[in-house]
């Protein structure tokens, strides 16, 4: 058996699998192919979020939606300031009551 006898029998075995598993080998061709045009989108948004974030900012201040400036102004203001009141220690009301305990034989 020469070469070409080890080429036609490669063929045709390489031919058969893909006509047998041609849903499993196609669905996971385009599965591997969305999945790593998924992550090179994901990595293009995670660099360049802030000029992305400005470009859509400055398209919707300069479009006629009424109330997107005002909104874009205010988060740039700044959040309001809350106090916040914090106990010392850390303590128990005296209604509290706690359950018995699990060994209490």
């Amino acid at each position: 058996m020469g070469r070409n006898g080890y080429l036609q029998m490669f063929l045709n075995v390489v031919f058969f699998l893909l006509m047998e598993f041609r849903p499993v080998v196609i669905g996971g061709f385009f599965k591997l192919i969305t999945s790593i045009v998924l992550a090179y989108l994901l990595a293009f948004l995670i660099v360049h979020r802030t000029k992305i974030f400005k470009i859509l900012a400055s398209s919707l201040q300069a479009s006629r939606i009424s109330g997107f400036p005002a909104l874009v102004g205010q988060r740039r203001i700044g959040r309001s300031q809350t106090t916040i009141t914090v106990p010392d220690a850390p303590s128990l009301s005296p209604l509290f009551q706690r359950p018995p305990p699990i060994f209490s034989l």
